[in-house]
């Protein structure tokens, strides 16, 4: 079909334009000098407004038009791929070109003023620059339109179709139980401390150990460090995580067990989607599903840690030499409330989501003004968690989504945890045998498994078609909720 051959060069062209816009972001996030920050959001202005332009073309509009006459004769993924670019037509064509760059130029602006105020704990450097991404993201919900609240419009561009309503009643499902398991494991498992800090290029080691262990192939990839950890896509061969280290944390095992969640998606996506726009996750809760199975499921167990802790202790020995494997699991499972939500326990992480998700619906609704955010989160914290926020680091600054203009993503972090929990449950169905294939290091049997039944697909299926075809039933908190209760029952025995 003539059609659909130019609809998928037409395709091609806007992945290439994009991957081009990710290399820019990648390179600033982690080595552009700050010097550069004025001239790299003209240049994001100009390129995305460029790109905009193509995606909004009334060429693309009739080859559109044109291959959706002809959708019975297509195959199940050149469907897939007619929904996906349609779908992403009809937002881009709701938003003015001069918005676009606009947006851009400023979210670039923002994500080094964040780094600045982050880097001297002060919410008043960052704030005119996020006063104005709200007064932007208010604006854009508007073009997009909505049906109920302005922020639907935001979160449907990270979960195709999610509500605000559909977010309240998860977290309203969510909130009780989630505060009753707090009082019943806080304080329960000794949390781990060191003394002796971790020397940098082993912590660097031995993060690149659990990638190439996990699967993650470093000749279609990279990692690099940045203030704030992500992955993200450059190309079908170039997916590239990013980092961050500390003397005496360890980020560096979970965050990269995290990003490398996210990685092994994007690596494990078939070949004949390269170039497409279903080469990509479906959406960011069954992305983050993945770096949640990897960063806790997996990567908090007993059994995995039956085959990497030795070569942990070898690694960093005055650390860990008089440390015994049972201890050390408790340990990085301790529910210990606090402020940052990377470092979260299972237990409480998901209420620095709701936080999180509650300060944004009142930023773009209106009923939350800019300036009073380090109050309320200070009060929330207070309220959520039992703890005292004393720094704007620690506190409203820990998070760089709001300077990415990425309002409507936090709940998409929660969705993630409760889709890995069933994930998980149909995992072990396939594999009775779980704790002796992580107690191996198999972890090539885990993984290859996901790509089968995950990763290949890209975005063919949407997200609750594809949960419910792995799972066998659609986005519930009870599993996610009943696994909590099993391990952590079972660590505190």
């Amino acid at each position: 079909m003539e059609t659909l051959a130019q609809l998928k060069k037409y395709s091609a062209e806007l992945v290439d334009l994009h991957h081009v816009l990710a290399l820019m972001q990648w390179d600033q996030e982690v080595r552009m000098p700050r010097r550069a920050a004025e001239g790299r959001a003209g240049q994001f202005a100009t390129l995305s407004g460029l790109v905009h332009r193509r995606e909004v073309a009334p060429e693309l509009g009739a080859l559109l038009v044109e291959a959706g006459a002809q959708k019975e004769r297509l195959s199940v993924e050149d469907q897939a791929l007619l929904r996906v670019m349609r779908r992403s037509y009809n937002q881009n064509t709701r938003l003015p070109e001069e918005f676009v760059a606009e947006f851009s130029r400023l979210a670039s602006q923002a994500q080094m003023a964040w780094l600045e105020a982050r880097e001297q704990a002060d919410f008043g450097i960052f704030q005119p620059l996020l006063e104005r991404l709200v007064e932007l993201s208010r604006q854009q919900a508007e073009y997009l339109g909505y049906a109920a609240h302005p922020y639907d419009a935001l979160l449907d561009l990270h979960e195709e179709g999610l509500t605000t309503v559909q977010v309240e009643e998860m977290f309203g499902e969510l909130q009780a139980p989630l505060v009753g398991l707090v009082k019943k494991f806080a304080g329960r498992l000794a949390p781990l401390s060191f003394g002796e800090p971790f020397a940098l290029s082993g912590q660097e080691r031995f993060a690149e150990h659990l990638l190439m262990a996990m699967g993650f192939d470093f000749n279609r990839g990279c990692l690099a460090r940045s203030p704030h950890p992500f992955t993200t896509t450059l190309g079908h061969h170039d997916r590239r995580i990013t980092n961050r280290y500390a003397p005496k944390s360890l980020d560096f095992i979970f965050g990269a067990l995290h990003e490398g969640g996210h990685a092994l998606y994007e690596q494990g996506i078939d070949e004949r989607l390269a170039r497409s726009h279903l080469d990509d996750g479906v959406s960011l809760g069954i992305h983050e599903s993945q770096s949640r199975f990897w960063e806790n499921v997996v990567g908090r167990s007993h059994p995995f840690w039956q085959r990497f802790f030795p070569e942990l202790q070898q690694a960093f020995p005055a650390q860990f030499a008089h440390t015994g494997l049972d201890d050390f699991v408790r340990g990085i499972n301790a529910v210990t409330p606090g402020l940052i939500r990377v470092d979260a326990d299972e237990v409480t992480y998901n209420l620095h989501v709701l936080i999180r998700f509650e300060i944004e619906k009142g930023l773009i609704e209106g009923s939350l003004e800019v300036g009073a955010l380090p109050r309320v989160w200070r009060e929330k914290y207070r309220q959520y968690l039992g703890v005292e926020v004393e720094s704007d680091a620690d506190g409203v600054l820990q998070d760089i989504h709001w300077a990415h203009g990425s309002f409507g993503y936090f709940p998409t972090y929660t969705i993630g945890n409760l889709a890995s929990a069933q994930i998980w449950g149909a995992y072990k169905q396939y594999d009775p045998g779980f704790g002796q294939t992580l107690a191996a290091g198999n972890l090539t049997k885990v993984r290859e498994w996901l790509a089968r039944e995950i990763h290949g697909h890209g975005s063919v299926y949407l997200p609750q078609e594809l949960l419910t075809r792995v799972t066998g039933a659609p986005l519930s908190a009870q599993p996610f909720l009943a696994y909590l209760e099993e391990k952590f029952s079972s660590l505190v025995a």
